[in-house]
């Protein structure tokens, strides 16, 4: 059984505050079969989409199902680490021939698993904050320590990216991009593989 968790390191936050949309982009992992390629949507339900591996490396164009945004807060602005935005991932679903729905991306968590799925969802209410780095990589921001006695904040935060590409059945059996919940180890999923997620814009 699935459910959605709100994490504290993957804080959800409402479309109201998160009203600048960036420029478009589409999303690369550099570590995959040893090549690059575009990160897509792919058919997870009724308008519910994950991110899959397209690929698609630099050389094709973008096409809707591969590019997105970064929905950051205008006023008052939320800086992040390093000045990096704190933002949701958005992506535009298309309905009834030309409606367009911005989609926000969320973590979906199986309490058996030690994964985190990104999906998007219709509507922003419950999307998840993310950030990218000046040189376009994207992680979440982690603001304190609970490996040690008593947790403790952290100071300077940092950057975590604890992507990867595994096989998954969220609905359908796909390799997907997920989060690895936690700090330590690695996904007890034996197909999964490390990656850098980064975006270049359009």
């Amino acid at each position: 059984m699935k459910s959605t968790l709100v994490l504290a390191t993957l804080a959800s936050s409402a479309l109201a505050q998160y009203d600048q949309n960036s420029k478009p982009f589409r999303l690369f992992i550099n570590v995959l079969f040893d090549k690059v390629t575009a990160l897509g949507t792919c058919h997870q339900g009724a308008a519910i989409e994950g991110l899959c591996p397209t690929g698609n490396t630099h050389a094709n164009s973008s096409f809707s199902y591969d590019t997105f945004y970064h929905a950051t807060q205008l006023d008052p602005p939320s800086p992040g680490i390093d000045g990096d935005p704190d933002g949701l991932l958005l992506w535009n679903l298309t309905v009834n021939g030309g409606e367009i729905v911005p989609s926000g991306m969320q973590f979906s968590s199986d309490l058996l698993s030690d994964v985190a799925t990104p999906i998007f969802y219709p509507g922003n209410d419950t999307a998840s904050s993310i950030s990218f780095s000046s040189d376009g990589s994207m992680y979440i921001g982690r603001y304190r320590d609970d490996t040690v006695t008593p947790p403790v904040q952290l100071d300077p935060p940092q950057k975590i990216e604890n992507w990867y590409i595994c096989l998954t059945r969220w609905s359908y059996l796909y390799y997907t991009l997920i989060w690895k919940i936690g700090i330590k180890g690695v996904p007890q999923n034996p197909t999964c593989q490390k990656v850098q997620v980064y975006r270049e814009f359009i």
